[in-house]
């Protein structure tokens, strides 16, 4: 039996991200990452969702600054999230990391580990060339503090929540 199409629209009911039921935005890259505050609607037949997102370049900007500032090991998804953020290709990245691209696409599938120093140096790439310039600032001001956040015995947190209020985003 085949399912028949339908309109989403007909079909759709609003739910607004909070705390406790975040919207899952899958449209970042990442696995992980949850809105509160945002208005998103869910289709009842197919439960497809889709939502409204206020300034999404400020919301990059807050999620790539949440990744840098986690503690623990970068994931491979973080990785490439964090490149394409300042939009490198992935041959241009890894040069500038010293590493060759094979060894950068291995990273980003996680088929090869990451170890802490080279996860410390894309960091700091990501931090010099983001177009967020608060993001410096951030890192220099909590400097020791934040490179031993970064250790491999530290466990990062399960989500990335970030919060809007009004059309501004904050890591949550």
């Amino acid at each position: 039996m085949t399912k028949q199409n339908h309109d989403c629209t007909r079909q759709k009911r609003e739910h607004l991200g909070t705390d406790s039921r975040p919207y899952h935005f899958l449209d970042s890259g990442l696995p992980n990452v949850y809105l509160v505050g945002v208005k998103y609607w869910a289709c009842g037949e197919c439960k497809s969702q889709w939502a409204e997102i206020p300034a999404p370049d400020k919301l990059m900007n807050v999620i790539a600054d949440a990744i840098v500032m986690k503690p623990g090991i970068l994931t491979g998804a973080e990785i490439r999230f964090l490149r394409k953020r300042v939009g490198k290709r992935a041959s241009d990245f890894a040069q500038l990391i010293n590493k060759t691209p094979e060894h950068l696409s291995k990273l980003e599938t996680e088929t090869l580990p990451l170890n802490e120093g080279t996860d410390k140096l894309i960091r700091l790439t990501y931090g010099m060339l983001s177009p967020d310039t608060s993001l410096l600032t951030k890192l220099s001001g909590r400097g020791e503090d934040w490179l031993n956040s970064i250790a491999a015995g530290k466990k990062p947190p399960a989500r990335i929540k970030i919060a809007k209020a009004r059309n501004s985003w904050s890591a949550a």
